[in-house]
């Protein structure tokens, strides 16, 4: 199992949190999806057949920039 921490530009709602972690939840592979709103933060543990270029994908269809 991989660990990993996403960073957004911004999380703006407790909906926006909610969304996110109802969408990255849905995806087979993924255990555990933690968004924290101040640091606009996606902490999240999976494992195949999810990957980290397919989650940053999703956050990015669901209108939230990544930054690296």
């Amino acid at each position: 199992m991989e660990s990993q921490i996403i960073y957004l530009s911004k999380i703006n709602h407790k909906q926006d949190k909610l969304q996110i972690e109802n969408k990255l939840s849905q995806i087979i592979g993924v255990n555990h999806v933690s968004v924290d709103i101040e640091k606009a933060q996606v902490f999240i543990e999976f494992e195949t057949p999810a990957s980290l270029n397919n989650l940053e994908k999703d956050l990015y269809d669901l209108g939230f920039d990544i930054l690296y």
